[in-house]
């Protein structure tokens, strides 16, 4: 599947908090017009908060949400959900709007439902990019791919956690966690295959760690059908990136 982050999916940063919005495509190519099928949506879940900070050197104290998240799952348009035996992705969206001063080490583990795996591969890879914000030397926000980073990178493999799979950064010097402080928004995005149908009634969960003792559970209810029906080429399909329809828009989108 090819990543294209140029057409927005449904998600703000509105006041420091992640915020799902509906939104429609924007600066489309002709190439994008004549087969808008091939761009995936997400199906999202609601917005978990994970955990609470006290806003660095703040007097009085200041109580902030430490961490923010949501996750989904691709359906191809106009709204059909995967197939069994189909790759589709889903996707964690973490913003990290309190500022506990010292930043965050987070844990993340995906857990899935029976008869859901991963299906990462050579044509379908995890992705793993991050929205920094403006510096005083860089007064813009930065979208960058965490595989070019040396303290980061991508995993492409996954090992069992605590409650399912780690997902850890392959380089990370802070024991499988992501650094993150105040105001970086993570996405990752994972391949998955379904062997069994999903009626709806389970789902996908990430859990989220940001301190020690504090986990919260993002989710989105799964639908995987039992039926083929005529697809376009899976590597046809263009994923997009959640950050990079947040305002203002980063370079590198």
């Amino acid at each position: 599947m090819d990543l294209q982050n140029r057409i927005p999916c449904v998600a703000a940063l509105m006041a420091g908090m992640l915020v799902s919005t509906a939104a429609g495509a924007v600066d489309l190519t002709p190439a994008d017009v004549a087969r808008p099928e091939l761009v995936l949506r997400w199906q999202n879940g609601g917005i978990v908060q994970v955990g609470s900070v006290i806003a660095c050197l703040s007097d009085p104290p200041i109580v902030q949400p430490r961490t923010t998240a949501y996750a989904g799952y691709t359906l191809v348009p106009p709204n059909f959900t995967p197939a069994v035996g189909e790759v589709f992705y889903t996707h964690l969206v973490l913003g990290h709007p309190g500022n506990p001063c010292t930043g965050s080490a987070v844990g993340l583990e995906l857990i899935l439902p029976p008869g859901v795996i991963t299906a990462a591969s050579v044509q379908n890879p995890v992705f793993c990019f991050v929205r920094l914000p403006p510096i005083s030397t860089r007064p813009f926000p930065l979208a960058i791919n965490f595989e070019n980073e040396p303290d980061y990178g991508c995993p492409q493999t996954f090992t069992a956690g605590i409650e399912g799979l780690r997902v850890a950064p392959p380089r990370g010097t802070a024991g499988g966690a992501w650094l993150m402080h105040q105001g970086f928004v993570v996405e990752l995005l994972v391949p998955l295959r379904a062997s069994l149908p999903q009626p709806g009634n389970t789902q996908i969960r990430w859990r989220v760690n940001p301190d020690i003792g504090v986990v919260g559970y993002p989710s989105v209810p799964i639908m995987v059908n039992n039926e083929v029906i005529f697809r376009s080429a899976l590597e046809d399909n263009q994923l997009t990136l959640d950050i990079c329809t947040m305002t203002p828009i980063a370079a590198g989108c």
